[in-house]
């Protein structure tokens, strides 16, 4: 068994093959009997190239795979009603702000100095 890959696919080959996608460029790849990939390899020798066998099953496993050519980005589920580009502050639960409350320091009386005192 011999292994060609079709490097031209929109091309009339006279042979069955699958197709693939390797990032822009469609390639195609088929699995032949040795006297009918030396008729393949003989009539189109600029057009197609005899792979290993890992590379073939490599290029196997790009069939069943989405095009590799976007990206395929994360979503999040955001609330209609606020802006996606402002930051919100997290609400606090009672009790963590009862808690945050005793730890802050009392003071009952302050003196303050008014600064313009006497000046006219």
């Amino acid at each position: 068994m011999k292994y060609i890959l079709f490097k031209r696919v929109p091309y009339d080959y006279g042979a069955e093959f699958q197709r693939f996608t390797n990032g822009v460029v469609k390639r195609g790849i088929g699995a032949y009997d040795a006297k009918d990939a030396k008729i393949l390899l003989k009539l189109h020798k600029d057009l197609v190239e005899e792979i290993s066998e890992e590379r073939y099953e490599e290029l196997k496993k790009k069939l069943n795979l989405p095009a590799t050519s976007f990206r395929v980005f994360g979503t999040q589920p955001q609330d209609p009603a606020r802006n996606p580009d402002a930051v919100y502050a997290d609400k606090e639960s009672s009790q963590s702000t009862s808690s945050k409350a005793e730890d802050l320091l009392e003071v009952d009386e302050a003196e303050v100095e008014d600064p313009l005192e006497g000046k006219e």
